[in-house]
């Protein structure tokens, strides 16, 4: 299903309007918070170069964000290509050479402070490592969708995977675990212990790169579900209109991108809880997610039967969709254990989302409405996908 909104589509359309109606009505706060996490991550390295103010440099970042989000999915393309090249190079300078400097007496102990530590340690870092499987909500506009996604999902996941387990086994292995939490911009220290200057400032660069490539993936993803479901009519259709120049929902790019300007000044150093919270709301939308794709093949038969990539449904989906939902709760519940603050701030958003919810049905008149129904359809564009797939492999064009 080629959509815009993608998390919010499959899961509205394959388990109920309701919880895929939690996915956009939360995406603002949870924007806010992964903006205000890159924002501080910047201005963290930018001072490894020069002592200015953290919220300057924050205010400075977002502005430069929001704006390039505003001009066009071709600007935000373009750059993102070369802060993504820029990032693979810094990292190849960092992790090469280090590798010829690890410690590996820092390896031990395997885990210093017990198990639970590193539960909260990967669902902060769940958000980070995200952007691979952001494109599937962008499908409208993508070029060849059904095909260009799974390529990309899976090349993907394994580039993410192979380039930032390098980078965090070089990381520990030259300097101290105990020492890492108590740097600021840790990278940059620890390639100044193997690395001339001029690469050590490279590497610090190399944080600039990932810090605008993620945040731009998160506002660019995050106004299009924010589109779709003003186009729906979850939000005021306003947030729906397409910019007549630069193509872009100017109005959802604002309402996501404006406010950290003003929260800025408040939240500059809680970097974990921010992404933990980001991650919480994250692994709620993959537990529904995971449902979604066993009800697919039933629900929508023809979009699964012509998709580039199927797995067996009583095997390979099987395995997947239950994988899904037990990794996503585990997280949940071990967080829960050692941030219940987070935890307990979601599900009370998620109460007022309840509320809003209703609201919204009963202005429509009843609880079959045409909002009701908008939210378990597809749009016309996106049920001919499966006809045009069809269409396309019968003749063997492209």
């Amino acid at each position: 299903m080629p959509v815009a909104g993608g998390l919010y589509v499959y899961i509205s359309r394959l388990i109920a309007p309701f919880w895929g109606f939690l996915v956009p009505f939360s995406l603002p706060i949870v924007t806010w918070a992964a903006l205000l996490f890159a924002a501080i991550g910047f201005a963290e390295y930018f001072r490894f170069f020069f002592d200015v103010r953290a919220d300057f440099l924050m205010y400075g970042f977002l502005v430069f964000v929001v704006a390039i989000n505003l001009l066009g999915i071709r600007t935000v393309a373009r750059a993102q290509i070369a802060f993504v090249l820029l990032l693979f190079a810094s990292l190849t300078v960092f992790v090469v050479p280090g590798f010829f400097a690890v410690e590996t007496a820092n390896y031990t102990p395997v885990l210093p402070e017990g198990l639970a530590p590193l539960g909260i340690a990967v669902v902060a870092l769940y958000y980070p490592y995200l952007g691979f499987s952001m494109l599937t909500e962008l499908g409208e506009e993508i070029e060849n969708p059904g095909k260009t996604i799974p390529v990309a999902l899976i090349s993907g996941v394994v580039a993410v995977a192979l380039i930032y387990l390098a980078m965090v086994t070089v990381l520990v292995g030259v300097m101290p675990w105990h020492q890492l939490g108590e740097t600021e911009a840790a990278v940059a220290v620890a390639a100044g212990e193997f690395l001339p200057w001029w690469a050590t400032a490279f590497v610090a660069m190399g944080a600039f790169f990932a810090v605008i490539t993620t945040v731009n993936t998160t506002l660019l993803v995050s106004s299009r579900t924010v589109m779709r479901a003003a186009r729906d009519g979850i939000f005021p259709k306003k947030l729906s209109e397409i910019h007549p120049r630069f193509g872009t929902p100017y109005a959802s790019i604002l309402l996501l991108g404006v406010p950290p300007l003003f929260l800025a000044v408040f939240i500059q150093e809680e970097v974990v809880e921010l992404s933990v919270f980001i991650a919480l709301a994250t692994l709620t939308a993959m537990f529904f997610s995971a449902i979604a794709l066993w009800n697919l093949p039933v629900e929508f038969p023809d979009h699964y039967n012509n998709a580039t990539l199927r797995l067996r449904r009583y095997r390979g989906l099987l395995f997947a969709v239950v994988g899904g939902m037990v990794v996503s709760a585990t997280l949940w519940v071990v967080t829960l254990t050692q941030l219940p603050a987070a935890g307990m701030l979601l599900m009370g958003w998620f109460g007022l989302g309840y509320v809003y919810y209703r609201y919204k049905l009963r202005k429509e008149g009843d609880e079959r409405g045409d909002l009701y129904m908008r939210m378990v359809t597809l749009d016309r564009h996106e049920d001919a996908f499966a006809e045009e797939q069809t269409y396309e492999g019968a003749d063997g064009e492209e």
